[in-house]
């Protein structure tokens, strides 16, 4: 039998090797922020050669949950954005508004409840544009479309790219990125997992309970550190840095519906550089 990798390609469609798709790398306790410990997946750096197109991404987080009946109307504002480069995480509140319904699927995560915590989040649906703290969108968030479009206008400090090829219950993760200018701040990566097409139910404005309510851009995981992996980088222009990572997935994700999200932040500020997502591609035999 012959391994082959098939499926969809991120963002840009870019393939590597498969001589770089390594198997698994061990794991690294990282202690990281003042909320929680987490054995989060080790990223491993080498250097690349790699000359990579820089492209200015944005990175939105969006908090709700299953009993929040304004949050319906934040998902159909956002739903508005078809540019590939703004990359979507909706994260379930930990408690109140956030808590499922009795016997549904619970999509709450330990790392979404971190992040929570550091923002203060006390109402939702709430939202942060590139973890900017100078500004919370709050209710319908038809102030956030025009930020959205005035933030993806910066020019990019570093260029990142990302590949996933995913097969029994692993993802592998390749993260390229190139510093376009110097940035000789210390830099962390953040690498998630985040599931689309997922139906459970949802309080609607009306006060009604839709059982059919489709929820995209669900975060499922947080593979690194939930305050991400240090980046081995002197922060140089035209430094060029290939990182890989591996993590395992729970069984009730479906990865044929999930794409990873990558993106680098400012290690004392945790503000976002730079993101990317991009689809999986998955290993199959070779008959």
């Amino acid at each position: 039998m012959k391994k082959i990798f098939i499926g969809l390609m991120g963002l840009m469609g870019r393939v590597l090797p498969l001589s770089i798709i390594l198997g698994l790398w061990s794991c690294d306790k990282i202690e990281e922020g003042e909320y929680t410990v987490y054995d989060g997946a080790q990223v491993t750096w080498t250097t690349a050669a790699a000359s990579l197109t820089p492209v200015q991404r944005v990175y939105v987080e969006k908090f709700t949950g299953p009993r929040c009946s304004n949050c319906p109307t934040a998902d159909a504002t956002l739903s508005t954005i078809h540019d590939e480069r703004v990359v979507m995480v909706s994260i379930n509140h930990p408690t109140g508004q956030g808590m499922p319904y009795p016997g549904q699927p619970d999509m709450r995560t330990d790392g979404g409840t971190v992040w929570d915590k550091w923002y203060g989040i006390n109402s939702i649906p709430a939202a942060y544009i590139n973890r900017d703290l100078s500004q919370q969108y709050l209710g319908d968030m038809s102030n956030i479309i025009g930020d959205i479009n005035q933030a993806l206008t910066v020019q990019p400090v570093i260029a990142l790219e990302a590949s996933a090829y995913g097969g029994l219950g692993e993802v592998d993760v390749v993260i390229e990125m190139q510093f376009v200018k110097d940035y000789t701040q210390p830099l962390t990566v953040t690498v998630a997992l985040v599931e689309d097409s997922l139906v459970y139910c949802q309080l609607l404005p009306d006060n009604s309970i839709d059982s059919n309510y489709v929820h995209n851009h669900m975060l499922r995981k947080v593979a690194t550190g939930f305050w991400g992996a240090d980046v081995d980088a002197s922060g140089t222009a035209g430094e060029a840095l290939m990182g890989r990572v591996d993590f395992s997935v729970d069984s009730d994700v479906n990865l044929e519906k999930s794409h990873v999200v990558v993106f680098l932040s400012d290690k004392a500020t945790r503000k976002v550089l730079n993101c990317v997502q991009c689809n999986i591609i998955f290993e199959v035999e070779e008959k």
